[in-house]
């Protein structure tokens, strides 16, 4: 199994502009074969501050899963909407 940490940096007046992006991938997401969990998380101590934990069955769903469409249009605006550069923490984890 594969797990992803992604930590997002969100400039307060694009908060709305980056949860209306990422609801539905969230969503799509969870529907792709190899996806095993898919949650955003948000500090209760720093607005803005989201974290995004991906299991994934394998590399290959990953990279299928680096197709999707919404997933592309999210980092096609993450430039505009981050405060700073979004962290990628990726582990694997044998079962």
């Amino acid at each position: 199994m594969k797990i992803i940490q992604a930590n997002f940096y969100v400039k307060n007046d694009k908060r709305e502009d980056f949860l209306a992006d990422i609801v539905p991938l969230i969503a799509s997401t969870r529907l792709e074969e190899g996806c095993l969990l898919y949650d955003l998380y948000e500090s209760v101590e720093k607005k803005n501050q989201f974290v995004m934990i991906e299991h994934w069955k394998n590399q290959e769903s990953i990279d299928k899963h680096n197709q999707n469409p919404l997933l592309i249009n999210l980092f096609g605006k993450m430039s505009e909407y981050a405060e700073k550069k979004t962290e990628l923490i990726i582990t694997e984890n044998e079962e």
